[in-house]
């Protein structure tokens, strides 16, 4: 049986013969980015056309006769994963989410759900918590075509038909959605420590003796300002470990001021613009796009720039980035015009 590895290294070898230049004037419609990307991405994976793939399978309730675009077969004759295809390139949100929902719900077989436009690939598995299976509204992983890389390969071949395991991925995901509550949980430990948590701190400090007052002390020092003053120090420990990507909140203020600028022209929606932080930069994108980046932060020597169609701006306060609006608004409207 191939490894991950092989598996991985044999979509790679499949998907370089897609030619991802043409693909936006070869699918103008649902249909064409089906046939045309969507499921030769599909057989990548291992799933025949023929033999692997339902199209157009019942998933209709009470009147309606819905049906869903294609099910996918692991074992036996039942599809076991949905696939709710859209219009190459179209923006996916939650109404189709609902959508494959729908279909999920009303296909008895059917463990996960997929919701693609060609090119992001959203992957999603029943809500534990609902009693009807719901998905999850939240997709438990999503692949960005735009970008063929290791991880995307390494992350494709866990779906591949001789490779899938679905009790795995549900068990991964179900992992995701858990990890999902450290933030809060994590902020609500600070808000208010546990006596096990003050304890830790109490023994990294190399205490002898644990006494009432000692614990109300080190209890009142774990605040904002303390986590403030310790956060430059885990920063720099990580730094020394790896290569870690650390965004700073200097690049969060830029950033937040540009999308303030953007959102002001009403075609401009916010909902579209985000950013990724790289190790050599920190871009600004619509739909979390790499091939559509607005501009880019970096920094040099404890300066901030901002890069934009190819020329370069200093940060030096709000009012330097004030000042490029309408190079900011011009360039970004590309991504916006119908």
């Amino acid at each position: 049986m191939p490894t991950n590895k092989q598996i991985a290294t044999a979509i790679k070898k499949s998907l370089t013969k897609i030619d991802f230049s043409k693909l936006e004037e070869k699918c103008t419609n649902e249909a064409q980015t089906r046939q045309y990307l969507i499921e030769p991405i599909i057989e990548t994976l291992g799933y025949s056309r023929f033999d692997d793939m339902l199209t157009e399978i019942n998933a209709g309730w009470g009147q309606k006769n819905d049906k869903a675009d294609i099910g996918l077969i692991i074992k036996g004759k039942n599809p076991e994963i949905l696939v709710e295809c859209k219009k190459y390139g179209k923006n996916l949100t939650d109404k189709e989410a609902s959508q494959l929902n729908g279909y999920f719900i009303n296909t008895p077989s059917s463990k996960l759900g997929i919701l693609t436009n060609g090119i992001e690939w959203r992957f999603y598995c029943p809500d534990e918590s609902n009693k009807e299976t719901n998905l999850n509204v939240t997709p438990f992983l999503v692949l960005d075509f735009s970008e063929l890389n290791d991880s995307l390969f390494e992350n494709l071949s866990k779906f591949h038909r001789n490779n899938i395991d679905i009790k795995e991925l549900l068990e991964e995901a179900s992992e995701f959605y858990f990890l999902q509550g450290f933030t809060d949980a994590f902020a609500s430990e600070l808000a208010d420590p546990s006596d096990d948590f003050i304890k830790a701190i109490f023994n990294r400090m190399q205490g002898k003796r644990m006494t009432d007052t000692v614990k109300s002390k080190l209890r009142t020092l774990i605040n904002s300002n303390s986590i403030q003053n310790a956060l430059p120090k885990v920063i720099e420990e990580e730094s020394k470990n790896g290569n870690i990507v650390i965004t700073t909140a200097e690049e969060l203020k830029i950033y937040h001021a540009i999308k303030t600028i953007l959102i002001h022209k009403k075609e401009i929606d916010s909902d579209r613009i985000s950013y990724r932080d790289q190790k050599n930069s920190f871009n600004i994108l619509v739909d979390d796009n790499n091939k559509k980046i607005i501009c880019k932060i970096t920094s040099s020597k404890n300066k901030y720039f901002i890069e934009l169609n190819g020329l370069k701006y200093e940060v030096n306060g709000i009012d330097s980035i004030v000042a490029i609006k309408k190079q900011l608004l011009d360039f970004t409207m590309q991504y916006f015009q119908k």
